[in-house]
């Protein structure tokens, strides 16, 4: 059970962000503005407690001590390439922070390249499946034939999906007509339940606001406080 400051915090938010529905003013702009504030100071605190200060401040302050080897205050080095960030503050030296900046994006799209190879290449792989009818041991069964027909509906949904995206081809040639679409047809589909997915969880969050407004504030504050059941 929460406690009734809880409740009436939950539901003044909930209201003051459902506001907005009817136009933008200052309650709704607070809410966002605090919510944005929380969430900057809270991801400060996690960087501090779970990066910063076990991974840099330790090893300096554990060799500084003598706890530890002498290579650990080397750690403090890292000042330097850090504080070339606070140079975007100034004209003058503004030109120092792409320096800083270049490093970080190559070497985040070097992990992007990474990661997308290694999501891409099982997908790749995946895609390659059988279309014979048979078992292994050469029999028809009705689960294999069912396996089949699936990946053959899987195959002709890939190949008119990718061959849509072929623009060097010509789209009015008979041959080509009709794949591109079924491959456009496959691809609205997809998006559809994708997007039908989205909406369904954006209603289920706003269920679940609309039930704790009814059951936990108003039935549960508002009409006790007024007397009323």
């Amino acid at each position: 059970m929460m406690e009734s400051p809880t409740i009436w915090a939950g539901a003044l938010v909930t209201l003051a962000v459902l506001s907005y529905l009817i136009r933008d003013n200052p309650a709704y702009r607070f809410v966002q503005h605090a919510t944005l504030g929380t969430a900057v100071g809270i991801n400060a605190v996690i960087l501090w407690r779970q990066v910063l200060y076990p991974r840099w401040y330790l090893p300096i302050a554990n060799s500084l001590a003598g706890q530890s080897d002498w290579t650990g205050a080397l750690w403090v080095l890292a000042l330097l390439p850090g504080g070339l960030w606070y140079c975007q503050l100034s004209k003058r030296w503004a030109g120092l922070s792409t320096l800083i900046s270049g490093l970080f994006v190559g070497a985040a799209a070097g992990l992007a390249i990474k990661y997308q190879v290694l999501l891409v290449m099982p997908q790749l792989s995946a895609s390659i499946r059988p279309l014979s009818p048979l078992t292994p041991e050469g029999h028809l069964t009705t689960a294999s034939l069912g396996t089949a027909v699936n990946n053959i509906i899987f195959l002709l949904t890939l190949c008119g999906a990718l061959l849509y995206f072929f623009f060097s081809l010509r789209t009015g040639h008979a041959l080509v007509r009709g794949p591109l679409r079924f491959g456009r047809l496959a691809i609205m589909v997809c998006l559809g339940a994708m997007f039908g997915g989205t909406v369904m969880t954006r209603v289920a969050y706003l269920l679940d606001r609309l039930l704790f407004l009814y059951h936990d504030w108003l039935r549960g504050e508002v009409l006790p406080l007024m007397g009323l059941r």
